[in-house]
């Protein structure tokens, strides 16, 4: 249905402006707005031959959307394994304004997802921390991956007992249970790119 209301996408949470996207039920019943690359996406995903490692995004922002979403960079501290020091650990990225129906926090367990939060930093005057997130070998995982490192010693913070962390503390608080280090503009393009990958690296919020 032709959306006649402005507000967030439920599937992105990019601003829809009124006559842009579509109007849809939502699970609940209630209604919900999508941009026009989710819903490009969603008839896709219905399709007997579709390929969630072949989605072909746009290259400009369709028209009736924001060319830019506000996201909060979540981070947590903890002490380091290896100095005992406390440390800044990048978690993730959640819409400043989630839109109705939005429901996940994109994690720096994927690659794709953390390289997105490092250009953001960078951008945003944060490049010493930026500078923390490098490729590194783990011998958990047997394999070198982006990853957090201590402030202090540059010591790997492992990804999985940062995650484990991070996921203890948006259960006992939701998406608050996380520090905001900075809310930033991300091009729509960028953003779209982390909520339709297929990774993984996503809690339900």
């Amino acid at each position: 249905m032709e959306n006649r209301f402005a507000g967030g996408c439920a599937t992105c949470s990019v601003w829809v402006s009124a006559g842009g996207g579509v109007l849809g039920k939502s699970l609940d019943g209630g209604w919900e707005v999508r941009c026009a690359t989710c819903q490009y996406v969603d008839e896709r995903a219905a399709a007997d031959d579709f390929d969630p490692e072949a989605i072909e995004l746009p290259t400009v922002p369709p028209p009736g959307i924001a060319t830019t979403v506000a996201l909060r960079v979540l981070t947590l501290s903890r002490a380091c394994w290896a100095c005992g020091k406390d440390t800044v650990c990048l978690i993730g990225l959640y819409p400043q304004r989630p839109g109705r129906g939005y429901v996940g926090l994109f994690t720096t367990d994927n690659a794709k997802t953390m390289a997105l939060v490092r250009r953001l930093l960078q951008q945003h005057g944060h490049g010493p921390l930026a500078a923390t997130v490098k490729s590194r070998y783990s011998r958990t995982m047997r394999e070198r991956q982006l990853s957090n490192g201590c402030v202090h010693c540059d010591a790997l913070q492992g990804n999985f007992p940062v995650h484990d962390e991070a996921l203890g503390r948006v259960a006992a608080g939701g998406v608050d249970g996380l520090d905001t280090l900075m809310v930033a503009a991300c091009p729509v393009l960028e953003w779209q790119v982390i909520v339709h990958d297929n990774s993984g690296g996503v809690m339900a919020i």
